[in-house]
């Protein structure tokens, strides 16, 4: 094994191959990974970092004789960089790169050829079958002989066209390259390597991300650095957690960064934080360890504080977990402002009343995730307009809170009382996730009674007690006829509803014996005595003990007490805010339910940055181009897709820059989907944008959405 070993160093050796075994797979690279790769290059470039880490490859020699090697793990690297040099120096020949005073066949020799080989094909890089034939096309710098369908044909197309987008000569990228540094794990060429393949990929547990992350943060620190902040930070963060911190690197990254990563690209999501934040090492490990702390405390209700944690408790058996940033931006807000118990407490119990709601309407939960992510910002953002304004606003938090919340719309929405009173009574309780039956069975039965069981969701969870269908799920002849001549009706509306739920201890038993059975109790084939709904301790069996039959007139008045019950425990709110007289109304693009069809745009701020436009189609083509001028590289990658973003122009298309066009023929929402899928795309925080629009007064209807 030899130490960090430049990639100029690897790839130097006049009569070395890179010989790829056949039981490799094919070449992976996704198109985003080049796109990274590429990025972190000119990075390299601009900032004149002195060496970047690019992994490790593990190879073998063929045979004692030859110098070639065989690629053990790593050929992703080594395959993906030498696509990326061919395009670089085919660019040059088509005139499409600067040269510099790069020495262009010195490079194509040391990186892509084994010049001194006596052999027919002289390339270095000898990838598996299928891959080997698109790839030695390539050299042929002639699209039509390219070979279509190829990773190794989409991503050197792709690494060509990020170079011709961007400003880098070929000198400045190869200098780039030579600063990649990997560990070289040679290995002798006895070993096996079919065996040593098996053990690097199938042995073991790979890293977590947030194991990743961990490395990254400390790596770079003395060994006694390393070890004073991972006992003073990391381990606290770990025990915080308990011992699996990945999800809250993912909810503390999406307080920052307002962007909500996929697991798979979090590490890199962090690394890119860091580096564009440049924050000191150890205020961040404070930053993240404080909002570990709150993290602790809202996922396992331990603030301290009884009547706090009690409903935090609450809020977590509903099972979801979107709403951590927003608690957790909201608790540091709370801890800096010294808000008061009732204060917090009212905060935790507006979102509670929203969920509890949304439930039961059946709205979708996915919906929220970048509402929660974005939620806090936009209460203090109404602060902020007050303060920009000199109007003082001394309105409680819990009161903005409500008023954002009311203003949301379509899938996002608040569910006003008539939602309820409509759905209450055929939602199918009985099919809901489980953890939002625990949730609503346990508040309904216990309200917000101090002589509460606050085991309730244990015990179901346990399966101690159940939910008990009164109307059984099996009918016999005699429930049929109790039912009455409309009993299938009856049986197929309100089965699975609340009016015919309960909570139970005696659920195995009671099965489809009858009503009365039920409710007074029966001796079982083994002489054993069962209790009745007349003996049940659950508040939620009350009305069952003054009724002598079980028929829909029963489930109706049954269902109405509940529903009215489920209104007093979480009424709707209402808030005591009233908007400042608009000059416009500025509108995030974050608010994604906020209808924008007929509206007429005056303006748009992009980090902050006014610009004038007067139509939505101005808005969209100048953002594109902000856009691509912060990131011309996944921009041209995205083109390459044609989906929105073009490489070619169109009646319906107008012009980014070369090779770069986007759809702008087409209605407000749409263009809205553009940007949210570039946002995404480009790791851009949507909260970067918003809209000034006219006031609804003076609106003027754009049937074109242009």
């Amino acid at each position: 094994m030899r130490d960090a070993t430049r990639i100029c160093d690897y790839f130097y050796g006049a009569m070395t191959l890179f010989i790829i075994p056949l039981y490799q797979r094919k070449y992976a690279w996704q198109q985003k990974h080049c796109v990274r790769l590429f990025e972190d290059l000119k990075k390299i470039h601009r900032q004149g970092i002195y060496s970047h880490f690019f992994g490790s490859i593990v190879a073998s020699r063929v045979n004692e004789v030859d110098d070639d090697l065989l690629i053990i793990d790593g050929q992703q690297r080594i395959t993906t960089l030498s696509l990326l040099i061919l395009a670089g120096l085919n660019a040059v020949a088509n005139n499409d790169m600067e040269k510099g005073d790069e020495d262009i066949e010195e490079v194509r020799k040391n990186y892509l050829y084994a010049v001194r080989r006596r052999v027919e094909r002289k390339i270095k890089l000898k990838p598996i079958e299928g891959d080997l034939e698109a790839y030695d096309a390539l050299f042929s710098n002639n699209l039509d002989e390219f070979i279509k369908n190829s990773g190794i044909t989409s991503n050197y197309l792709l690494f060509y066209q990020m170079i011709k987008a961007s400003d880098l000569s070929f000198k400045d990228l190869i200098g780039a390259i030579e600063k990649l540094t990997v560990i070289d794990i040679r290995l002798d060429s006895k070993d096996n390597p079919q065996l040593i393949f098996e053990s690097l990929n199938s042995c073991g547990k790979d890293l977590e991300e947030a194991d990743k992350v961990r490395n990254y943060l400390l790596m770079s620190l003395s060994p006694s650095e390393q070890e004073e902040y991972y006992r003073s930070y990391w381990s606290k963060i770990e025990k915080m957690t308990d011992g699996e911190p990945t999800m809250f690197i993912r909810d503390y990254l999406t307080i920052e960064e307002g962007i909500i990563s996929n697991i798979e690209d979090l590490y890199f999501d962090f690394k890119k934080y860091d580096e564009e934040r440049q924050i000191e090492r150890r205020k961040l490990l404070e930053m993240m360890l404080k909002y570990a702390r709150y993290y602790r405390q809202i996922t396992k209700g331990e603030t301290g504080n009884k009547r706090i944690d009690r409903k935090l408790k609450q809020i977590a058996n509903i099972g979801t977990t979107v709403h951590l940033p927003f608690f957790m931006s909201f608790f540091d807000y709370a801890e800096n402002n010294a808000l008061s118990e009732d204060e917090i407490y009212e905060v935790l119990d507006v979102i509670e009343n929203f969920w509890a709601r949304r439930i039961i309407c059946n709205y979708p939960a996915n919906a929220l995730q970048k509402m929660f992510a974005i939620l806090h910002n936009d209460i203090l953002k109404i602060y902020k307009r007050h303060e920009k304004r000199g109007i003082e606003l001394t309105l409680p938090y819990s009161q903005i809170l409500k008023h954002v919340l009311l203003r949301k719309q379509g899938t996002a929405a608040f569910p006003e009382n008539e939602e309820i009173i409509k759905e209450f009574p055929i939602r199918q309780i009985y099919r809901i996730p489980s953890s939002y039956r625990c949730f609503l069975f346990e508040r309904m039965e216990n309200e917000n009674s101090p002589e509460a069981n606050d085991t309730i969701v244990a015990k179901m969870q346990s399966g101690e007690f159940t939910i008990e269908h009164i109307m059984p799920q099996t009918l016999t002849p005699q429930w049929k006829l109790e039912l009455g001549e409309n009993w299938e009706d009856i049986y197929n509306a309100y089965l699975h509803t609340f009016g015919n739920l309960t909570l139970t201890g005696f659920n195995v038993s009671y099965s489809n014996h009858s009503f009365m059975e039920k409710k007074e109790g029966y001796i079982d084939r083994k002489g054993n005595k069962i209790d009745g709904f007349d003996n049940s301790a659950f508040r939620l069996s009350n009305y069952l003990k003054h009724c002598s039959k079980w028929t829909l007139d029963e489930i109706l008045e049954r269902q109405n007490n509940l529903l009215n019950n489920f209104l007093h425990l979480w009424p709707m709110i209402k808030s005591d805010y009233i908007p400042l007289e608009k000059e416009y109304e500025l509108v995030s693009f974050d608010d994604d339910e906020y209808e924008l069809t007929g509206r007429t745009i005056q303006g748009f701020r992009y980090r902050d940055e006014r610009h004038s436009v007067i139509t939505w189609k101005d808005m969209l083509v100048m953002v594109c181009k902000l856009m691509y001028n912060e990131n011309p590289s996944t921009m041209t990658y995205l083109a390459t897709k044609n989906y929105w973003i073009h490489e070619t122009d169109g009646k319906d298309k107008t012009k980014i820059a070369d090779q770069c066009y986007v759809y702008s023929s087409c209605s407000t929402n749409t263009k809205r989907s553009i940007l949210n899928y570039l946002f995404m795309e480009l790791g851009i925080p949507s909260s970067v944008l918003e809209f000034e629009l006219a006031p609804l007064a003076d609106k003027v209807f754009d049937s074109e959405g242009e």
